[in-house]
């Protein structure tokens, strides 16, 4: 069974929409609420959280019972299921009876609600907000949901941090416009330059580095293995990710368990992986680097990604064949998310003219600018003259 048949709902027991029908009588409602109908649990479960609502108060409270006393691994078990019933997950995320992995796999289901979300964002604890915080996909386009996470004081710095990395790596990104299908294409208008310029980047002289230095950058040197334009090609870090975001297979992931993403992952095509190398499960990210089919250019634009976690950089940074490739090196170090200890070994194989661009990048680690610093003034430093005494 493939894994979109394997998501598909399976038909619902007789007895769930005959409990649930208009005019149902009370006590057949109450023997549903109190699990006295031989309806399955994959079945009872979701139908006794349809009846906390009833109009019968002693319906709604013998439903909160029973509820409240299925065993934590049970309710698990069933959020695990691809094919949970959504109203069913919304009530294990809000129940505040899962925590740890549990509560991770309820935050990633693919049917919990907005609505769900933006209720855990705004009275959850510190650990559910980090669950929150990861789970990417689910931000991008959630303005609310966004705006609710900022607004919870329980947020932690290094959660505040990373959200704002999102919003400002991927969410703010100004949006391509949709073609119509039936209109003729235009020529593309020309991307700003402040959309696909570099960071920041010091002068010579705000760096204090000598004449003889920006005489060195003025002649134009570029890196070595004929890599002269290695520096812009790990910027291509989200140039496809409103594309990726509108695809099938984009919405196919969004339907997938952690166990069918990590088999995704590893048999994938590139489109495939692209996405799911930003996935929050660890598992899956680090299969995507395990596929067969993985190419140099898909290394080198993973390496300059911010939105992959650090255990994905310092997979590649530890890979001697990969950082072998000039364009993969200069990646890891010119992103911020790149540990600075892993990144100094890859400096002096830089080109000049990419050491002065790190030595003045704000975005990466004091310690990767101050030894790029260095090692460029000893590259572009003139020899110092020595004289023979005379006789």
């Amino acid at each position: 069974m493939g894994a979109a048949e394997a998501l598909k709902s399976p038909a619902r027991h007789p007895l769930f929409d005959r409990v649930l029908q208009p005019g149902a009588p009370e006590t057949l409602r109450l023997s549903a609420a109190k699990g006295a109908l031989p309806i399955p649990p994959h079945d009872l479960v979701p139908l006794q959280v349809r009846l906390l609502d009833d109009p019968a108060a002693s319906v709604a409270l013998a439903a909160r019972d029973s509820l409240e006393k299925i065993p934590v691994e049970s309710l698990a078990a069933l959020v695990r299921d691809p094919a949970c019933d959504a109203q069913l997950v919304d009530y294990a995320a809000l129940s505040g009876r899962l925590a740890g992995e549990d509560m991770a796999q309820a935050i990633a289901h693919p049917v919990i609600s907005d609505l769900a979300l933006e209720a855990l964002a705004s009275t959850g604890a510190e650990e559910t907000l980090g669950l929150l915080v990861t789970n990417e996909m689910r931000l991008i386009g959630h303005t609310r949901l966004l705006a609710l996470l900022r607004g919870n004081p329980k947020l932690s710095g290094e959660q505040r941090r990373r959200l704002a990395e999102l919003e400002r790596e991927v969410i703010n990104r100004q949006p391509r416009p949709k073609t119509p299908l039936a209109a003729v294409p235009e020529p593309a208008a020309e991307a700003p330059a402040s959309a696909s310029a570099p960071a920041p980047v010091e002068t010579a002289e705000d760096l204090g580095l000598p004449p003889e230095a920006a005489a060195v950058l003025a002649d134009g040197e570029a890196p070595p293995d004929g890599a002269a334009d290695a520096s812009q090609e790990y910027q291509d870090d989200y140039d496809n990710e409103e594309v990726l975001q509108r695809t099938d297979a984009f919405q196919k992931i969004q339907r997938l368990n952690v166990a069918e993403r990590n088999i995704l992952a590893m048999k994938g095509n590139s489109e495939e992986r692209a996405i799911l190398i930003r996935d929050t499960a660890r598992v899956v990210s680090q299969a995507v680097l395990k596929n067969p089919r993985l190419s140099e250019t898909e290394i080198v634009r993973y390496a300059g990604l911010r939105s992959v976690t650090e255990d994905i950089l310092r997979t590649i940074a530890s890979n001697r064949e990969w950082t072998k490739t000039y364009a993969v090196a200069l990646a890891l170090v010119r992103n911020p998310k790149t540990p600075g200890g892993l990144s100094v070994q890859f400096l002096a194989r830089l080109g000049t003219r990419d050491l002065k661009i790190c030595a003045g990048d704000k975005n990466v680690p004091d310690l990767v600018r101050r030894q790029a610093r260095n090692l460029f003034l000893v590259r572009t430093q003139p020899p110092k003259k020595t004289f023979k005494k005379a006789h």
